[in-house]
């Protein structure tokens, strides 16, 4: 500061340096503040990761899912190509009608459409698959994973919610942010307490020169406490945000454990009809006998067709349950 006096007192000049401190505990608050939010910050790129390797299981099972349907489909392409030979050539010679055989190629047609359907998805699982690796080769993956799903345990349990509290990074993080806002309270609460700051100063007046220290005290706005009330609140919002996502994910847990039993029962009762491969093979057997008709083989080849592939899909919704029941193994 510069200071202008009238004769004869003169000018005088000044300076000073302080430093402010808040209350003491104020510091040590913080700090485990921050310590709380780095560790919710941990937790989230815990759960990020948990995300990906339940991702990459999804990823797998999508995999054999559509491996087991584009065999079958397969099978039933060469199916359809040696019928509409059979048919083709029992026209040339005159023991086929024109009329079946136009059915042979209609029903071809439709089978080899579905097979490049399934191609398709196929082309794009691999897409998806080739951006989830990081562009890396796809082959040891795919080899590893084959055709098949692992075998199936014989019953499935959804963790329990003390599992869940213990296990789930995501609870966790959202249990260190509201620890993170509790801290917060008491930064507010420790911030309405006096501070203090400490300085030196010199001041020249006259002909002399003034040195020394000052010493003040800060006394702080009545807005803080509307501060520590917000920042309670928001602790408390911050918990019941974690409860809630806890129950939530505890009932999806046991409801995949319900639907899962149910699905494991009925692939019990699918896979001794469903996986004799003598269905079509008598079926093929009693048209090449002519005991039935080409329609009526049709018709009768779609029906476990059909039920093949909805076994095959039942299977693959059971276990991607058990993708969901394993996130946290």
């Amino acid at each position: 500061g510069y200071l202008w006096g009238e004769k004869p007192a003169g000018n005088k000049w000044n300076v000073s340096v302080s430093q402010g401190f808040d209350w003491p505990g104020v510091y040590a608050a913080r700090r485990k503040a921050a310590g709380h939010a780095d560790r919710a910050s941990q937790l989230l790129r815990e759960s990020a990761l948990l995300d990906a390797r339940t991702q990459a299981r999804q990823r797998l099972v999508d995999v054999i899912h559509l491996r087991q349907l584009l065999s079958m489909q397969d099978s039933l392409a060469s199916l359809s190509d040696r019928l509409l030979d059979y048919y083709k050539k029992g026209v040339e010679e005159g023991i086929e009608t024109r009329l079946d055989y136009n059915k042979t190629v209609i029903e071809r047609i439709a089978v080899h459409r579905e097979l490049h359907s399934y191609e398709q998805q196929w082309s794009e699982l691999m897409s998806q698959l080739a951006s989830f690796n990081g562009g890396e080769d796809l082959e040891p993956i795919l080899s590893r994973a084959g055709d098949t799903y692992p075998a199936r345990p014989e019953a499935v349990k959804a963790p329990s919610a003390s599992a869940v509290r213990e296990r789930d990074p995501m609870y966790a993080a959202a249990a260190e942010r509201a620890e993170v806002q509790k801290s917060l309270v008491k930064v507010e609460k420790l911030s309405r307490l006096p501070g203090f700051s400490i300085g030196y100063e010199h001041e020249t007046e006259l002909d002399g020169s003034f040195n020394g220290f000052s010493i003040g005290i800060s006394i702080p706005s009545w807005g803080k406490s509307h501060k520590a009330l917000a920042a309670r609140l928001e602790a408390e919002a911050a918990m019941l945000d974690a409860e809630m996502a806890l129950v939530a994910q505890t009932s999806a847990l046991n409801a995949a454990e319900t639907k899962a039993e149910k699905l494991r029962h009925i692939l019990e009762e699918y896979e001794p009809v469903v996986n004799d491969p003598s269905n079509i093979k008598l079926l093929a057997l009693a048209f090449k006998e002519k005991q039935i008709t080409y329609p009526t083989f049709i018709q009768e080849s779609n029906y476990f067709v059909s039920a093949r592939r909805d076994y095959i899909d039942t299977l693959y919704e059971y276990h991607t349950l058990l993708v969901t029941l394993s996130r946290y193994d």
